[in-house]
């Protein structure tokens, strides 16, 4: 019997925008992407206040020592340089592999999308973003991007159905789990060819409206990309990836 995985990590904002996509991978890490915000297009100077905070961002993430169930929300400096930041692991890692992933999104971060003011990175088990502006609690879907694998489900029709059914259980479950985690897995069985193994994650800072709408824009967003779809990737300030 196959298998499929489907990992959403989700940090939503309404931010009704198109962004640049500035790198989908990389030979470090075949997961990476990271995205510039279009309707901010704001850069900073090399050895400026903000590029200075920014780097104090990076260094705090990679020595977190309290695991805050894999969320952080961070700042630093003043305005008008003030760096905000947040970061987000999957709800089944451990905290050294989250600082792990932190560590490395972010370093990888300012290599592929540099002087950016505003962007978002994921990796295979984290996203961290950044801004010049407060980004906590705040409901956005965009920037994103599709990638996908175009090798298909062998019977489509009976994969997305349960693949669809399996998501909506789970958004529920997700967006009603508290301010300290929003996070549910399951898996499905539905089709006896293809097992079916899927994780929903909000980030925690929303609120469970938010966190619903979030998760439905997600799914939606989904469905148009890659349909029946083994392997596939959907990237907002929301990280959607099928294997």
């Amino acid at each position: 019997m196959g298998s499929s995985r489907l990992l959403i990590i989700f940090s939503c904002s309404l931010l009704l925008s198109f962004a640049t996509l500035a790198h989908s991978a990389n030979d470090d890490d075949p997961y990476f992407t990271c995205l510039y915000a279009a309707e901010n297009k704001a850069n900073f100077t090399a050895n400026s206040p903000y590029q200075a905070n920014l780097n104090r961002i990076v260094s705090q993430l990679s020595s977190v020592t309290d695991f805050n169930y894999g969320f952080h929300n961070l700042s630093a400096g003043e305005n008008p340089d003030k760096v905000f930041a947040t970061a987000l692991c999957a709800g089944d890692r451990t905290p050294d592999q989250c600082r792990s992933c932190f560590n490395e999104t972010a370093t990888n971060l300012l290599k592929r999308c540099p002087w950016g003011k505003e962007v978002v990175a994921w990796s295979q088990f984290c996203m961290v973003r950044y801004a010049n502006r407060d980004i906590f609690a705040e409901l956005d879907s965009d920037p994103r991007t599709c990638v996908y694998n175009p090798t298909n489900a062998s019977n489509p029709d009976v994969f997305n159905q349960a693949l669809n059914n399996l998501l909506s259980n789970l958004s529920d479950e997700a967006s009603t789990g508290g301010a300290l985690r929003k996070y549910a897995a399951d898996n499905t069985t539905d089709d006896p060819q293809q097992a079916i193994f899927a994780a929903v994650q909000c980030s925690p800072d929303l609120s469970q409206e938010n966190c619903s709408t979030c998760l439905n824009f997600g799914m939606s967003e989904l469905s148009k990309c890659c349909a029946g779809s083994k392997t596939c990737g959907t990237s907002l300030p929301v990280h959607l990836r099928q294997s």
